[in-house]
């Protein structure tokens, strides 16, 4: 263990007494309304141990250049980026995406869509992209993937959409429901008894399920959870799709409430070969994911950067671009104390195994 890593341990390990609360009590307060005594102090202490990692990594000297953030952006590749190709507002649309991505020097980029196949859209940004690199005389183009979303938008759970992505280049993702899922509804909507189950009421995988599962394994596509929990149903679907052959399995953003995993369960995830999502957005534009990058670290630490994947999950037309933020996350990272290498494995080397890749 280096210096660094030893110094951020320490910082993280530093106790907060009861008396620094009640003198912080005195000294500040939250706007909050309705906070109990209980909660103050533990937002206060939360408070304090955020102070301490940001004051005392910049008075450390953490170091970088802007050229090795370039090398690390370089052959970097983002499996969860969102495209424009939504009814709704997006940031961009996926040529413009494309563009970003290939002028970043970054390897690939796997674009996901909540209602349409993203897939079904690569054929003409593939187009745009050519035109582009040929008017600016660029060698390099960022690789595109996509998949397709299991709402109910393509019939939920339905075989028959997923046979239709078939005959697309860069097709694969098969992501499980997500703004559909039960449990996301009942989570972020508040709606009970309302979206789709993965399970059976004797918790086996439904037969719809199966059947896609049996596609996944045979066409060497990757399954990922969508918006359900570990436990029942992420692990009985990630268990099914290892007995039907699936090779490449992953949780997406599991820091976020619709999809939340622990630490510990990160871990037993990884030691049955899933992959784990580290997000962008969770991390830094919607820093409500535990403690932001901070988590993020623990993520590479405790769980190990060969079975962490970077994902942005950006395009909210509210948040900074992709590239921006993946650059940025990278800093934040470095600065709370992952190493390069760590870095390098989960935005670079594990994602390109896990796309199916040739090493570089």
């Amino acid at each position: 263990m280096d210096e660094k890593e030893q110094s951020l341990e320490e910082i993280l390990g530093i106790e907060i007494t009861k008396e620094r609360v009640e003198r912080l009590r005195q000294w500040t307060k939250f706007d909050i309304p309705g906070l109990t005594p209980e909660v103050e102090e533990f937002l206060f202490r939360q408070f304090a141990q955020q102070v301490n990692v940001q004051y005392a990594r910049f008075l450390a000297g953490v170091r970088f250049t802007e050229a090795e953030i370039d090398d690390l952006m370089a052959g970097a590749i983002d499996i969860h980026a969102h495209g424009g190709s939504e009814p709704f507002e997006r940031l961009m649309l996926e040529d413009d995406l494309a563009i970003d991505y290939t002028r970043a020097q970054m390897r690939a980029v796997v674009i996901k869509t909540w209602y349409t196949p993203s897939v079904s859209h690569l054929p003409l940004v593939r187009k745009a992209l050519d035109r582009y690199c040929e008017q600016h005389h660029l060698s390099h183009q960022a690789r595109l993937f996509g998949g397709v979303t299991l709402n109910y938008s393509v019939g939920g759970l339905n075989p028959e959409a997923v046979k239709r992505c078939l005959g697309f280049p860069g097709f694969r993702y098969i992501w499980m429901p997500m703004v559909d899922s039960y449990h996301h509804r009942r989570v972020v909507m508040d709606q009970l008894d309302q979206g789709i189950q993965l399970l059976d009421e004797r918790g086996r995988v439904v037969p719809p399920l199966k059947e896609i599962l049996k596609i996944a394994a045979d066409n060497d596509l990757v399954v990922a959870c969508g918006h359900y929990p570990y436990r029942p149903d992420g692990m009985a679907l990630m268990e099914e799709a290892k007995k039907a052959g699936v090779r490449h399995t992953e949780f997406v953003h599991p820091t976020h409430i619709h999809s939340k995993l622990t630490i510990e369960e990160m871990k037993e995830a990884a030691r049955e070969g899933v992959k784990l999502m580290l997000m962008g957005l969770g991390s830094c534009c919607f820093p409500i994911h535990e403690t932001g990058p901070i988590y993020a670290v623990r993520m590479l630490r405790e769980v190990g950067a060969d079975h962490i994947v970077y994902g942005s999950d950006l395009g909210q037309i509210h948040n900074p671009a992709h590239v921006m933020v993946t650059r940025w996350f990278i800093k934040l990272l470095i600065a709370d104390g992952a190493t390069k290498e760590e870095i390098r494995k989960a935005f670079q080397e594990t994602p390109a195994r896990h796309l199916g890749l040739e090493a570089q």
